[in-house]
């Protein structure tokens, strides 16, 4: 067994288990003494780990392949050392993905409440949910921590985000460097004994928890410890107090910042939590100081009843055995592959630059002390006692570039950022949907880190949300919050009430692709008739979103639940009056169509069940009831190639087939009318014209109503086929993007 091991297990004798009666111990770690103890264990276990992220580190920040200081020394000094920021670019994109997961979206979480009617609770829960994501994003360091979180996520394989105090909901965000677990722990929060995060602190950020002393003792501050602390790091001359330099990780980061053993800063204090899980399952929660402590600055027995409301971890894989310490980032899986890549092109370099040079052989010291060109005019004379000799330098270029292809090949295997499938290697005969993929391949993410990443991201939110609503100190921000819940309509007993075990975050559309989201809310567009009037709107709203962002959505497709009224609405109800006197009215095509229907299918409805009740005089109403079929066949035929409103054109379908009926039926008893009337004339030929005249007009009618409808059901049937092609076209393309990849 390697000594670190032996190290790190004989350290966990520091934390107790049972007393002698076999009863549970209250506290298992036993004091600052031993907390100290555990803490040097772990980080010299964590040394050689710790060297080899410095490595990839130091790798995407841009560190030569070559270390220049034997180049110098082997009188190599001149040749090409450069690293061409190939794994940072493949960082970026992959980062591009996750940046996308949450800035797609129009609110992070979906709440649950308790209290209220069903039908109030709905709109209260969308309300607070859209507050909590103001209130997550209006923290200036949200995007960054984000940020942080997904990018040491991505390089190392393992990030952590964990909160300073029980009470505060703001987050933080590490990597291993800003914690240390045992080995051999399996990758649930759940299992660790024992986490130790270490984090510098401001003064003033320190001072912050004991500015009250009565309340700070109240909850678990040592003052007179903290006050300690506090004095002994006041002064900011040199580097007092800091970490020392073997931790690489810290070396490799201020070499970064070019402020090695040189830097003035402002006076910090290196601080170390502790996470305990005691023998019932609680988290215990102590604070001390890292250089020299005396006793624990804060410490709470069971504060948290399970490891992820203390932090949480996320994990880019499982690992080759389920452990943290063997899950390894997308740094791991290309070091060696960019190194390789970066000393290739170095040489192709050198031979290019070799390949254009003159080769100028002296044959003594002195000609070489003497060398140079005079030049007359158009002519170059070369000092004496110097030959030039022909090249024998093999073409780098021919020899190399192949194997850079190949790695790069490679890398695109290895990586969850690059795939093979793109608009260089893919047909040219390709349709929207494939170009549309082929724009924003690259930022695809594999099923399994993305699901890994989203069950962390839940737990951390969930758990943000639950501080935010069992918040009891006196937060501006939180202030704020509840403020705008009142201003909407949610009082704050309503969001106190939430059921804050049962919060989920929202999934992206696309799973981070922009060509994804906008395939998949194209296929949702073809089916769209299906959807009841907000799905019609949500959607819309989505994918005016995908174009220009939350933030300009507003501008086309307000997020309401009720419809938008506009100058339609009223042009509509002045159509219906002329309709009802059996005026036509012409349809124009730059009208909304939409919301035409929706006013003249209620008028004509209302028509035919007074002539039901018989509360209307059919000579009256006929040419009501012609005008309005006329009209609405005309609207609902323009309308028809519209796949978000099948609903409505279908729901028009069906009163123009209700009105049709009753026209033939009026009809027919307004002609009986006039047969009735005309019973008292005399027989002979005024009888038979009135006869004529009223089966000509029958006549008509039904050939009008026949050729409005069978170009409706044309209008439809094409509309319908057009959308089943468009689907069929959509499924192809990412059946043929999964077969190639």
């Amino acid at each position: 067994m390697p000594a670190s091991q032996t190290l790190e297990i004989n350290s966990l004798d520091d934390l107790g288990s049972l007393d002698e009666k076999g009863s549970p111990v209250k506290s298992r770690l036993k004091d600052c003494k031993s907390a100290l103890s555990l803490f040097n264990t772990l980080r010299r276990a964590d040394e050689q780990s710790s060297l080899n992220r410095a490595r990839v580190d130091a790798m995407f920040d841009g560190s030569n392949p070559y270390d220049q200081g034997r180049l110098n020394s082997s009188g190599q000094g001149l040749t090409t050392n450069l690293n061409f920021g190939e794994a940072q670019r493949l960082l970026d994109i992959s980062l591009s993905a996750y940046v996308d997961l949450y800035s797609s979206l129009e609110r992070l979480v979906e709440v649950k409440g308790t209290e209220g009617e069903p039908a109030e609770i709905k709109d209260k829960e969308e309300i607070v949910a859209e507050e909590i994501t103001h209130l997550l994003r209006s923290w200036p360091e949200f995007h960054s921590n984000y940020l942080r979180l997904c990018t040491t996520f991505i390089k190392h394989g393992v990030s952590l985000a964990y909160f300073d105090t029980p009470e505060d909901w703001k987050f933080r965000v590490g990597g291993f460097a800003d914690i240390l677990i045992p080995r051999q722990t399996p990758s649930s929060e759940n299992l660790i004994d024992v986490a130790i995060g270490r984090r510098e602190y401001h003064l003033h950020e320190l001072f912050s928890f004991i500015k009250n002393p009565d309340a700070a003792k109240k909850v678990g501050w040592d003052v007179a410890e903290v006050k300690r602390v506090i004095m002994k790091n006041v002064s900011t001359a040199g580097r007092a107090g800091s970490r020392d330099y073997t931790d690489w990780e810290y070396v490799q980061a201020e070499l970064k910042n070019n402020d090695i053993h040189t830097g003035h800063q402002n006076p910090t204090v290196s601080v170390l939590h502790f996470w305990v899980r005691e023998m019932d399952g609680t988290v215990s929660h102590y604070i001390c100081a890292e250089n020299e402590p005396k006793e624990f600055m804060y410490q709470k027995l069971s504060r948290y009843k399970s490891a992820q409301q203390a932090f949480v971890l996320f994990t880019y894989g499982v690992g080759s055995n389920g452990t943290y310490h063997s899950v390894r980032g997308l740094g791991h899986r290309i070091f060696n592959h960019v190194q390789t890549s970066n000393r290739l092109r170095c040489r192709m370099v050198d031979g290019a630059m070799l390949s254009s040079a003159v080769m100028i052989q002296p044959d003594s010291q002195r000609a070489l002390d003497e060398l140079g060109f005079t030049y007359y005019g158009a002519y170059a004379v070369l000092s004496p006692n110097v030959n030039i000799i022909e090249k024998a330098i093999p073409n780098l270029s021919n020899a190399v570039q192949p194997a850079i292809e190949d790695i790069a090949n490679q890398l695109a295997l290895n990586t969850d950022t690059v795939s093979t499938y793109g608009p260089q290697q893919s047909s040219p005969y390709r349709n929207q949907m494939q170009v549309a993929t082929d724009i924003d391949v690259n930022t695809r993410l594999s099923g399994a880190s993305l699901n890994l990443f989203y069950a962390s991201w839940n737990r951390l939110l969930r758990e943000v949300v639950s501080r935010v609503v069992k918040n009891r100190k006196n937060d501006p921000s939180i202030n704020e919050f509840y403020e705008r819940c009142e201003n909407r309509g949610v009082e704050k007993s309503f969001v106190k009430s939430l059921d804050t075990d049962r919060t989920r975050i929202i999934r992206s559309i696309g799973n981070g692709s922009k060509a994804e989201r906008s395939v998949a809310l194209r296929e949702l567009l073809g089916i769209a008739g299906s959807f009841d009037e907000v799905g019609r709107k949500n959607l819309t709203r989505d994918i005016v979103s995908t174009r220009v962002g939350h933030d300009l959505a507003d501008r086309y497709a307000p997020d309401q639940m009720e419809p938008r009224p506009t100058i339609d609405n009223k042009i509509a109800f002045f159509e219906n009056q002329q309709l009802s006197e059996g005026n036509p009215v012409p349809v124009v095509s730059n009208e909304l169509h939409a919301s035409h229907l929706q006013i003249h299918v209620p008028a004509l409805m209302e028509i035919i069940e007074q002539l039901d009740n018989g509360s209307a005089d059919p000579v009256q109403a006929l040419p009501a009831l012609q005008a309005f079929y006329q009209h609405i066949a005309e609207t609902a035929q323009a309308l028809a190639g519209d796949p978000a409103s099948a609903d409505l054109v279908a729901d028009a379908s069906q009163a123009l087939q209700y009105a049709e009926e009753k026209i033939n039926n009026t009809a027919k008893k307004v002609q009986k009318m006039q047969r009735d009337a005309g019973q008292g004339a005399p027989e002979g030929e005024q009888s038979q014209d009135v006869d004529l005249e009223a089966k000509l007009e029958e006549h008509q009618m039904k050939l009008d109503m026949a050729k409005q409808k069978a170009a409706l059901d044309m209008e439809l049937k094409q509309a319908k086929f057009d959308q089943e092609q468009a689907m069929r076209d959509a499924k192809n393309a990412m059946d043929l993007r999964t077969s190639q990849q």
